[in-house]
């Protein structure tokens, strides 16, 4: 194939639809209007560009050229849900969200109601002795399951903060894969086992800023929300002492904290923090492990 025909394309048309690259940029025509499909240049989150420049989030896990090329070569794609789509889908999802100002990945998967078989079937793995039925859920992706650190957690049951180990790419850092972590941390907080969502959320809106680790175990006297307050301080008193902030945070790194890397997100992006905006506070920190390769997903919003 030359260069020209690979810099203009038609991957994809059913007369509906026209998707494929123009001078080597991605697009998509829906019903006669003409789009751009962008990807944000820090972030796996695909953008519209209609004619008037008017820019709209459609996905948060899909990067046009990699969608582009794997249509051309007769392949679905997989969102990070789960959610398996064909070229048609695919057009048929973008269409649906272009007429969103405000788009959501559920929005945009639940529109094609339950999920189809998928058209690229892979071996069938063999099975555990023993297994918990949302372990196998297509959304557990890289979220870790079974580990003693929720053991240790579970002893605290009057805590308001909610955490979810996930795994990293090993020798991978940075805000992206911070950012990957904590879409897969809420896929497995805000959707319960029957799809159902809880809190709707958009995680392309969450921005963040690294701390370092001392700010991530600040003491309580200091001002604003932090993560040691968020443990011992919540709307109604539980009890708890530094000392069992201490063990939990052991289970959590038991190769211990130095050289872990944090970020701290912004809270607006959810439902789930609705309740902490009232008066209390909300926390939304994620934390690398590199000895591990584990991100662990710190969350907390309450009120009385």
């Amino acid at each position: 194939m030359n260069k020209d025909s690979r810099k203009n394309r038609t991957v994809y048309s059913d007369g509906r639809y026209t998707l494929g690259k123009e001078d080597g940029l991605p697009y998509i025509i829906i019903n006669g209007s003409r789009y751009r499909l962008t990807c944000h240049p820090y972030e796996p989150c695909l953008y519209i560009t209609d004619e008037l420049e008017v820019l709209t989030a459609v996905h948060n896990a899909f990067d046009p050229d990699s969608v582009l090329r794997e249509f051309a070569g007769g392949r679905t794609v997989t969102s990070i849900t789960g959610r398996e789509y064909d070229a048609a889908d695919f057009c048929r999802m973008v269409e649906y969200a272009s007429g969103m100002v405000d788009i959501q990945i559920d929005y945009a998967e639940k529109v094609f109601g339950d999920r189809p078989k998928k058209k690229n079937p892979q071996p069938e793995k063999k099975k555990k002795d023993s297994f918990d039925g949302k372990e196998c859920r297509p959304e557990s992706g890289r979220v870790i399951e079974n580990d003693p650190a929720y053991d240790v957690i579970a002893r605290y049951p009057d805590s308001v903060v909610d955490y979810c180990i996930v795994q990293s790419d090993p020798g991978c850092h940075g805000r992206n894969e911070h950012w990957t972590a904590l879409v897969w941390a809420s896929v497995k907080l805000f959707i319960d086992v029957d799809d159902e969502v809880i809190w709707h959320y958009d995680a392309a809106k969450a921005d963040a800023r690294q701390i370092s680790v001392r700010e991530l175990f600040a003491p309580v006297s200091e001002e604003g929300m932090n993560y040691r307050k968020a443990f011992l301080r919540p709307p109604y008193p539980n009890g708890y002492t530094d000392a069992d902030f201490d063990c939990v945070n052991a289970a959590l790194f038991p190769n211990g904290t130095e050289g872990l890397e944090v970020f701290e997100w912004t809270t607006g992006w959810s439902e789930y923090f609705d309740e902490g905006h009232e008066w209390w506070g909300t926390l939304c920190l994620t934390v690398l492990d590199k000895t591990l390769d584990r991100i662990v997903v710190i969350m907390a919003s309450a009120t009385d």
